[in-house]
This record gives C-alpha cells, structure tokens and sequence, in this order.
C-alpha cells in the first residue's frame, strides 16, 4: 500500500500572551495624568468664514430728525476692591518658627536676652521663614484711669476760685501726688496745670519759697505749659518767669537709661526718646517723668530725679504679662537636660507649640557652663514632623557662629536639612511609606520593558519571558 502525502497539522492563530505585569506596566507609563489637553479658544464657525460679504448699498437719504434730549448721567464708578495678596504655596514643612533663649544662670541672663534679640532678627529676615514673637500675642494691659486725680484737682480749682488758698492746696498736692503715681498714663500738660494753680495758692498765702518750687516743677513737668492770663495775675506771671531762669542756670545732670530685658520704648514727658539701652541724656536738675513699655510686659514709669553735675542710671525690670510669665516658664522647664535627652518633642514644647501655634520650637540655653556665660547650645524641634536638630554649640558674642546657627536653624525650618540625614524631610517621610516603593517599582518594570520593545526586532519571544509562542 502506497502511503498517502502526510496530513497536514491544522493551523491555529498565535495569540499574544503577553504577561499581567508587563501590560499593566505599559499601560501606566503609557497615560499620564499631565497629558490633559488645554482647553481650545473658541473658533469662528464654517459657516461665518464661508458666508460672502455683502456689498455696501448707498444710504438712503436722511431727514432731520429733531434734536435729541442729553444722555442721563453716567452712573458712578463702582469702588474698586484690591485684590488679595498671593498666598505662598503650601509645603509639608510649612510651619511658624518661634524662638526663645533661656539663661541658665543669672549671669547669662543678659547675653541669653541679647542673643534671643538677634537670632529673631536674623530669622525673621529670611524671606522663607514665617516668626512668631511671643510679645505680641500678650497685649498691654488698658490705661488706668486718671478721674481720681482730675477729681481731686477740680475740687481745689473751685476752692481757690472762692479764695481758700490753704485748702485749695492740700487737694492740688493730693491730685499731684496721684498723677506722679500713675507716670505711664498721666499726661505731662495736666501735671503742670496742677503745680501752676499749687505755686498760685502758695503765692496768696505768701509762701514765695514754696511758689518757686511749684512753678519749677511745672516746667519740668511741661516746658511749654505756661500760666493763663485770663486766670492769674501779673505777680503769678513774674513768680513763674523768676522761676523759669533759675533753672536755666543750673547745671544739668545726666542719666543713662536701660532696662531688663532690653530693647523697651523710652518715653521722656510723653515724648518718644528711643528703645534702651540709650545713650547719656543731659537735664536739668529736678523730677522728670520715664516711661518704658515693651510688648509682652507691663509697663513701668517713674518720676526720675536729677541732679545736677552728677550721672545716674536707670533700669528698670519689666516683669512679664502673665500669657508670657507662662511661655517662659514652660521655655525653662524644656531646657532642662532630662528634657533635653528625650528622643521626641518633651512636653513643654509641644504645649509652647500649641499655644503659640508655631510648628518649629527653637531653644537657645545660654550660659550651661558656668565658667562661660555666654556659652550657648541650641535645639530645634518639628512639632509635627518629630524631627529634631540637637545640640548646636556657639558663643553668644561670636557673631560668625550666630550665623552659621541661623543657617543650620533656617535649613531645618525649610525641609533642606534632616539632623543624621542627607535628605530633605519631605522625601525622608515618603521613603517610609508602601506606596513609595510600589511606585518605584512600577517605574522599574515600565522602564526595562521600553528598553527591550525599543531595542529587538521582531521575533519569537520563547521562553525567555515564560510565555511560549508570543512574540514582540
């Protein structure tokens, strides 16, 4: 038997099995969720661009058409609303900076108030930075009330307006005495009426000695304050003038004035004279009347006597409101070493960062070791982030170690330094997330199959990929 031809196999279609991982790899590095289209500006219709354009026709003739009545008034313009300022894009280490200094011991207290002054400055300069100032979440407390004093002052006013001189004069030291107690809010014109309407009783009881000495100190109190010629007579006038060049020919005396802490508002009579310390100012002999005021402290005033020929300081303590008593308190208790050694924000900075909402906590303690006050080491803390910058040593009076402080507290505020780490704290935070590296495998995998599919030719894949008969 003569064999027949062999039979032939029956063809199939190959289909592509390519594999789950490798399409859906295609299929991610494929789209892309930056691809979608701007939107089209509107474009004129076929219809409008095809449409001829009709030839111009002579205008039939006009007929004069009486005159028309004026247009009303036009409305008023509608005000125009300033638009608000740019918000600066949020980051994920966006937060507000506070910074304190803690002396550690008394010593160190005027080094720790100085640095605490020029690390605020420094930072509150970079452009990046947002600071908080403890002082101005406290404000001051009211102006006390001068009635009693005005009180006081009208009752011996109506007095010698009835010619009772001596007890017109017990009610004009009284008003004085509480105008004096009260040197921050009195005003220094109506101190000096009190002491010219004083000098005047003095003059009707004829004590000229004790005159001279009221009309002194109205011009101490307010130089330009003057008797009014409507209610005293001419011997007022020539007793104050007398008392006036009697002055003048003193010698003066000089005060130097500072404060603790530094940097409050001096006022000489109401009149600004700077912040301290400030430097020697000369006056003549006599009471004259400080006030200082910082933000975060109660102010404090005083009727300073000068004498003449001779220097004196003055300097006072400004005690702290009690919103920033506490801030202080909770500053020194972080700055304790069992504080210190803890691995995450202790306590008291967590509560320093709620209460003054700031996010970053940044601690100077001034002055540890003894035999150098001004020895400084400074902490920062991420309140949010559980960073933490440790241990950074500089000398308060060194100013190239203050900068270089500022650049290390300006880079952990900003997300550009991580303390034992290389990386910013945004991408730090992400490597420890799954689908961080889900993603970078995903990446990994769409990459090598492009390489492949752009660098072979078409043939059979083989099982090389593990999928037999499929081919790229």
């Amino acid at each position: 038997m003569v064999p027949g031809p062999p039979a032939r196999l029956a063809s199939r279609p190959v289909r592509l099995k390519t594999p789950f991982t490798l399409s859906l790899a295609l299929l991610v590095g494929a789209a892309s969720p930056d691809t979608e289209a701007a939107p089209r500006r509107a474009s004129t219709p076929p219809a409008a661009r095809n449409k001829p354009k009709k030839t111009a026709e002579p205008a039939p003739p006009v007929e004069e058409a009486p005159e028309p009545a004026p247009p009303p008034p036009a409305p008023p313009p509608e005000p125009v609303v300033a638009a608000p300022a740019p918000v600066l894009p949020a980051t994920p280490w966006a937060g507000k900076t506070v910074v304190l200094a803690v002396p550690a011991t008394p010593a160190a207290r005027e080094h720790a108030s100085r640095l605490e002054t020029q690390l605020r400055e420094a930072l509150g300069a970079q452009a990046d930075l947002q600071l908080v100032s403890p002082e101005w979440l406290f404000p001051s407390p009211p102006p006390e009330s001068l009635q009693p004093g005005d009180a006081l002052f009208n009752e011996g006013k109506e007095l010698y307006d009835n010619l009772d001189p001596e007890a017109a004069s017990k009610k004009f030291i009284a008003a004085a005495a509480f105008y004096e107690q009260h040197a921050v809010d009195t005003r220094p014109e109506r101190l000096a009426r009190v002491y010219i309407f004083l000098g005047a009783s003095h003059l009707l009881n004829g004590d000229a000695d004790s005159a001279k000495t009221s009309f002194t100190r109205a011009q101490l109190a307010a130089p330009t304050v003057k008797p009014d010629s409507e209610l005293f007579g001419q011997d007022v006038h020539d007793a104050f003038a007398a008392a006036r060049k009697a002055l003048a020919e003193q010698p003066k005396g000089t005060l130097a004035l500072d404060s603790e802490p530094s940097g409050a508002q001096v006022t000489l009579r109401g009149e600004p004279l700077g912040t301290t310390p400030l430097a020697d100012l000369q006056l003549p002999p006599g009471p004259h009347q400080l006030a200082f005021t910082l933000p975060g402290h109660v102010p404090q005033g005083v009727f300073q006597t000068v004498t003449a020929s001779r220097r004196e300081q003055v300097r006072p303590t400004l005690e702290p409101l009690p919103g920033l008593a506490e801030v202080r308190t909770l500053a020194a208790q972080a700055s304790t070493s069992r504080a210190l050694e803890e691995p995450g924000p202790p306590t008291e900075v967590r509560t320093l960062g709620e209460k003054l909402g700031a996010r970053y906590v940044v601690l100077a303690v001034v002055g540890r070791d003894g035999r150098e006050p001004a020895a400084t080491v400074l902490h920062a803390w991420d309140v949010t982030g559980k960073n933490r910058l440790r241990g950074v040593k500089l000398d308060a009076g060194d100013a190239e170690e203050r900068r270089e402080a500022v650049l290390q507290v300006h880079d952990f505020a900003t997300g550009k330094l991580v303390p034992e780490s290389r990386f910013p704290v945004a991408l730090t935070t992400a490597v420890k997330k799954p689908w961080f590296w889900a993603a970078v495998g995903g990446v990994a995998v769409a990459t090598t199959a492009g390489i492949l599919l752009a660098t072979q030719g078409p043939r059979p894949l083989g099982p090389r990929l593990g999928n037999f008969g499929a081919g790229w």
